[in-house]
């Protein structure tokens, strides 16, 4: 049986929501040694190995990078405004949105 991610909220979801943008820049941490790109779907592209990959979420393309498990949520992060601030933060602003209507 294969692992198989079932998301609570995607990145779909927020830039569908307009709270990121597409073509939003996303930064692998702590050193944004790997600097991603998001798609309209919310998949993350990016050069590794030599070779253009795009992962349908933050956790898998982090997983690629580090080689293990990893939050994709707290390891992505944008860049807003001379702050750097991890997927987490827009997922929560996507909740508190959600939550208001």
């Amino acid at each position: 049986m294969a692992y198989e991610e079932i998301p609570d909220i995607t990145l779909k979801m927020i830039i569908n929501a307009g709270i990121i943008k597409i073509g939003t820049k996303v930064y692998s941490s702590p050193n944004n040694e790997i600097i991603g790109t998001l798609d309209k779907e919310g998949a993350i592209t990016f050069e590794i190995d030599n070779k253009i990959k795009t992962f349908p979420f933050p956790s898998g393309a982090g997983r690629a990078i580090t080689k293990t498990s990893i939050n994709g949520w707290k390891y992505w992060r944008i860049l807003d405004d001379g702050v750097y601030n991890e997927l987490s933060y827009y997922k929560e602003k996507y909740k508190q949105n959600e939550s208001q209507r």
